[in-house]
């Protein structure tokens, strides 16, 4: 099984004429190895996928092993998640939430030289093979790299994307080692407090989590991290009783008088959802 090269968390991009800049993407991770026969898809994880995305077309020139990301065609992470364990069905859901592999990496390569093993080479060098090697297609992209992280970030903030990751140059494919940059993106707006969740531990007289509500009247989920003793002392001072204000209760709660509330999230789900949630004050 190959452990692949993973990311740290960096406070912010910047511009290094040693580093280049890709796209985060919010998809499966996949190490897939390819030869005359075909090929085959291992998760991080070491499970293996091939069966669960039979759409994918991946050839190279020679037998080689990459590295990217199985990423949905609409860019909407829960398309893929939905797909990742699937048993049954899984050519509906083929149909219904095609896929794209974006690759980003080459570790090994079968070509007029030999076997390479290209770990110990440079990034860029890397990347350079993995351009000569890689045969893109509808479903199989190339991933595209720039040198200017910042302009990235900033599109992909515009975008609604994750993130972006960034990466040495001259560094050594590490397997199993947090060595690349990641800097995620987030949005922040303005949400309803509808209601509350019973608190447990050191929160158990106060509340575990707000019930949210965007201003449509929508449940978005909820939120139970970002608090401080002071936070939960003035939110609690706010909660007066209510209705719950959804047609069909999401869950048990205890419902109040709607109050705004500033949300710091990563992005909404396929279903509405607020992924990463976190309280960031009082609107």
């Amino acid at each position: 099984m190959i452990k692949p090269m993973l990311c740290q968390e960096a406070a912010e991009p910047f511009n290094n004429p040693g580093y280049l800049w890709e796209t985060k993407y919010d998809g499966v991770r996949a190490l897939v190895s390819v030869d005359a026969a075909g090929y085959k898809i291992q998760a991080r994880s070491g499970t293996d996928k091939t069966r669960l995305f039979p759409e994918l077309v991946i050839k190279t020139r020679f037998p080689a092993i990459l590295d990217g990301e199985i990423v949905s065609a609409d860019g909407k992470f829960n398309a893929i998640q939905h797909r990742a364990n699937r048993q049954n069905g899984i050519l509906s859901s083929a149909d219904r939430y095609p896929a794209i592999y974006e690759v980003f990496d080459i570790l090994e390569v079968d070509g007029p030289q030999g076997h390479l093993n290209l770990r110990f080479q440079p990034l860029w060098k890397r990347k350079d093979i993995l351009e000569q090697i890689l045969l893109p297609n509808e479903t199989t992209k190339l991933s595209t790299y720039t040198y200017d992280g910042i302009a990235l970030f900033k599109a992909a903030e515009s975008a609604g994307d994750e993130g972006v990751v960034g990466k040495d140059i001259k560094q050594a494919y590490l397997e199993n080692k947090r060595a690349w940059l990641k800097v995620k993106t987030w949005q922040m707006e303005t949400f309803l407090a509808v209601g509350y969740t019973k608190g447990t531990g050191w929160r158990e007289k106060s509340f575990g989590a707000l019930v949210l509500s965007d201003a449509h009247g929508v449940y978005v989920g909820e939120v139970g991290t970002g608090f401080n003793d002071e936070d939960i002392a003035r939110i609690c001072g706010r909660f007066i009783p209510g209705a719950c204000p959804f047609s069909k209760e999401p869950e048990p709660a205890t419902w109040i008088k709607p109050f705004g509330v500033k949300i710091r999230y990563l992005e909404k789900s396929n279903d509405g959802i607020l992924r990463f949630p976190s309280y960031k004050g009082d609107a």
